[in-house]
């Protein structure tokens, strides 16, 4: 018994040893990590060329940062986070960077923050002291100086460069956590790209820059980094849209904002994001002089039995210019049409948005006016002060006319034809009124019209197709299908969404699927099919379900990837128009439609009236045959991964108005990992690509059960 208990005894003590010599060795490891970084910063400081070099500095603070991240909470992380503040503190002072005394001050408050009881508390509090006296200082001589130049420096360059202050924000933050390398390299392409303005050409390299913020952050979305990172990449967004005016680029850095202010309250950039969240709202818009002066009047009937006609295009001078005082008035800037002989899209654009009215007038034989159908904006003027008219001359109208109609309101004009019906609604983020006018043939008409890429190849399967006897081929399209429109996602500035791996977007690998989607209808299913765009340029969302339209398409199937703010979410799931149902699906429809969740949800009253002319129940059983052949071929593939998240409904923009049954697949989420890496491969689009395929096999012939099946041996047709 003596022996078991000396035996135990032994043991336990021999584990002790054990336990504190592992102990002894991590902390040996982080303790030689620490006076390596010091004396990385001693050799530094003593060497003056090396001490010119940016780069130089960081490298130093890099190792203090690694010693905090080994050990957060342990005796060394308070001693790392204080000498990354000096080093911050000394780099300002040789690059005269008030960013980099923002980091040091931000790293001393963070250290009296976490280490109350630390020795460094009161050296990071005596430091701190030190740049609040130089920083009150300088306040009181800067007057001086301005006036000892003699050239005041005009107000809005000094806001320019309080804006840009804000922006370069060094990484602070990198100091107190897990910056590491992907923060690091985020932060140089930051600070390459200050200062420049974004071109078309050059959106790739920000949207680059703004992928390596996002990877920074979804490396530890908790961490002292994320703030920053959030931050940062909002920043990059917001000076795309001042320079790109695309407005999903404003949506993206307004998200990111709102994602600092709400998770991470205690950063220092929660009141910077607060602060441009502010900046974003829009100002009342201001009352035209001309207005503010008139006395009220009473309110005018919303449908008055013969309206005044617009005001002449021989009575506006060329010359006009909107008035001063006009500023408040929203600007009809553009009007553009797609037809073909049974349908027509007129859409109105507009740089803000505003409320309308429109009306139908009938056929007056006494002044010789043919129908007509207008849309009143009030709050408006002409973009140039000038009547714009466009010549349509198809079956159904003749032409478009936008003219002033009051001092403050536009009118639009469509001369008409003949129609069976027609409906007006408007789309938002940038703002424009969609008019779509319908002949009696409009569902499944025919277009005279081919795009070039639609053409099969010499000695292609569809070409061969074309050799079938009449009478076979009809019998194999019984219902109709033998055109499908094909619509890979974003395009030319509109990049779609950023995935996981710097440099991969949505917009390039939906290109991709896209084509390969195309090339197999035509192959395999005998098929004709129209890419919307078959190379890298941008289309509103109005214009491809226009393209299906006046193409004649019989199957429109919009092609897209997933993404979320999770990097964990994944999985694939298509959808059809219709009310959203869930929380999820306004996500996605806003994502996709480049517009906010409230937006969507206003979308219920438009979508009330079209919906009653969609093929909801066609594209509802289209979508479930998609999706199940995406799940099952990639299952079948050897992808253990696969997610079903199901059919499901939402008021996509591309679907609006479409006459053929139309879905729109999300192929997998960009923003996840393993996705993206697999949907930068060509055999994961290609089977992606091979089940939709087999996903409109199968919904075509269910609908058709005679369909693709080769005529009887013998028969004439």
């Amino acid at each position: 018994m003596m022996h078991r208990s000396l035996c135990s005894v032994l043991v336990c003590l021999f584990l002790f040893i054990a336990f504190c010599g592992v102990g002894q060795a991590v902390g040996a490891g982080i303790s030689d990590a620490f006076f390596d970084a010091e004396a990385c910063g001693r050799e530094l400081r003593k060497n003056l060329q090396k001490n010119k070099v940016r780069s130089n500095w960081t490298q130093c603070i890099d190792k203090f940062q690694s010693v905090y991240r080994q050990d957060p909470k342990g005796p060394w992380a308070p001693a790392s986070l204080f000498h990354c503040g000096v080093l911050y503190m000394e780099m300002s002072r040789g690059f005269r960077s008030d960013a980099d005394k923002k980091a040091a001050a931000d790293l001393f408050e963070q250290l009296q923050k976490r280490f109350p009881d630390s020795g460094y508390r009161d050296r990071a509090a005596a430091e701190l002291q030190k740049l609040n006296a130089a920083a009150g200082a300088a306040r009181e001589e800067a007057p001086a100086r301005e006036i000892s130049r003699g050239t005041p420096v005009p107000p809005e360059k000094e806001k320019q460069k309080k804006r840009t202050d804000a922006k370069t924000v060094p990484p602070a933050a990198a100091a107190s956590a897990g910056a590491g390398g992907p923060f690091v390299k985020a932060d140089a392409c930051f600070q390459k790209l200050r200062g420049s303005q974004p071109t078309e050409s050059s959106r790739r390299e920000w949207m680059l820059c703004i992928g390596r913020f996002r990877n920074a952050y979804l490396e530890d979305p908790t961490g002292p980094m994320a703030a920053q990172a959030l931050y940062l990449e909002g920043v990059l967004y917001q000076d795309l849209h001042k320079r790109l005016k695309f407005d999903s680029d404003l949506r993206a850095a307004r998200e990111n904002f709102e994602k600092v202010a709400k998770e991470f309250p205690d950063s220092p950039f929660a009141a910077k994001a607060a602060q441009e969240l502010k900046a974003m709202r829009p100002a009342p818009r201001p009352l035209p002089e001309t207005m503010a002066r008139r006395p009220a009047s009473p309110p005018m009937p919303s449908f008055p039995s013969e309206p005044a006609a617009p005001v002449p295009s021989e009575i506006i001078p060329e010359t006009f210019k909107p008035a001063e005082g006009e500023e408040g008035l929203a600007i009809v800037q553009d009007l553009r049409h797609w037809s073909n002989p049974n349908y027509t899209r007129v859409v109105v654009y507009v740089d803000r948005e505003t409320e309308f009215t429109h009306r139908l007038l009938k056929k007056d034989p006494t002044i010789e006016k043919p129908p007509r159908l207008y849309v009143d904006l009030s709050s408006s003027t002409l973009g140039g002060g000038k009547q714009k008219t466009i010549p349509i001359n198809d079956d159904l109208l003749s032409d478009a006319r936008a003219a002033r109609y009051t001092l403050d309101s536009v009118r639009v004009v469509v001369d008409i034809k003949s129609f069976d019906t027609y409906k007006v609604f408007s789309l938002r983020d940038p703002f424009r009124i969609v008019i779509d006018v319908w002949g009696r043939n409009g569902t499944g008409a025919v277009a005279s019209e081919r795009e070039e890429d639609s053409a099969p190849p010499p000695g292609s399967a569809v070409e061969r197709s074309r050799k079938v006897p009449r009478g076979a081929l009809a019998r194999q399209l019984a219902l109709g299908v033998r055109r499908i429109v094909v619509d890979p996602g974003h395009g030319g500035k509109d990049f779609g969404a950023p995935g996981f791996i710097p440099g991969v977007h949505e917009k390039d690998v939906v290109l991709e699927i896209s084509k390969r989607v195309a090339r197999k209808i035509r192959e395999e299913m005998n098929l004709e099919a129209i890419l919307t765009r078959s190379e890298d340029r941008y289309l509103t969302l109005e214009e491809r379900t226009a393209f299906a339209n006046t193409r004649g398409a019989d199957l429109f199937v919009s092609i897209h990837t997933n993404a979320s703010r999770d990097p964990r979410a994944y999985g694939t799931e298509t959808y059809f128009l219709n009310l959203a149902t869930d929380d999820e699906s306004i996500r996605v429809a806003a994502m996709e439609n480049a517009t906010s969740t409230k937006n969507i949800s206003d979308l219920h009253s438009i979508l009330n009236d079209l919906l009653k002319n969609a093929k909801i129940n066609e594209s509802s059983r289209m979508a479930e045959m998609v999706q199940s052949s995406l799940v099952k071929n990639l299952n079948r593939r050897g992808y253990d991964r696969v997610k079903d998240k199901g059919v499901k409904q939402a008021p996509f923009y591309v679907l609006l108005g479409a006459r053929m049954p139309s879905i729109l697949v999300e192929t997998a989420f960009i923003s996840n990992r393993e996705e993206c890496r697999l949907l930068t491969t060509a055999s994961y689009q290609e089977h992606l690509a091979e089940s939709i395929v087999q996903g409109l096999r199968s919904y075509i012939r269910e609908i058709n059960p005679t369909a693709f099946s080769e005529p009887a041996p013998g028969s004439s047709g």
